[in-house]
Parts: structure tokens; C-alpha cells; sequence
């Protein structure tokens, strides 16, 4: 549980500073729209119109640690085994 916990820490820092970095960059060179995502998982949605813009996190940002949870423990449990 502590491995899975850790992980997905871990994975969720570097995902909202991933997302946010990339937003600020999307912001300060003046593209239209961005989308990142990792395949129908949205992470990121930015758009601009001529009044304004939009900055939108997605689910991505709640699923990609649940992953890297899962990875992290179960990398963990094949160490733990192997000795």
C-alpha cells in the first residue's frame, strides 16, 4: 500500500507540473487550441478566442497516478519476491 501511495504521488506531482508548465508555454506562444492527451484520456484542453482564453484539466490528471500507483506497487511486490 505504501509503494502504491508513493507512486502515485509521485506520478501526480510530475503530471500537474507537466500539465501546467505545458499550459503556461501554449499561453505565452499563442496557439490557438492544445490538446494533450493520452489516448481518449484528456490531460489538458487549452483554447483561445479573440475575447479570451481557456485553460480545462481533464481526467487524465486523476487517472495517470492511479497508474503509476498500480506500476509502482507492482514493481515493488516483483522486488520483494525476487529475493
Amino acid at each position: 500500500m505504501i509503494a502504491f501511495a508513493f507512486g502515485a504521488a509521485a506520478v501526480g506531482v510530475f503530471a500537474v507540473v507537466l500539465v501546467l508548465v505545458v499550459a503556461t508555454l501554449a499561453e505565452a506562444s499563442g496557439l490557438d487550441q492544445l490538446q494533450l492527451a493520452l489516448g481518449p484520456v484528456v490531460l489538458l484542453a487549452f483554447e483561445r478566442s479573440a475575447e479570451s482564453s481557456s485553460t480545462t484539466f481533464g481526467p487524465g490528471l486523476i487517472v495517470l497516478p492511479f497508474l503509476g500507483g498500480i506500476l509502482n506497487a507492482a514493481g515493488a511486490a516483483m522486488l520483494r519476491n525476487r529475493g
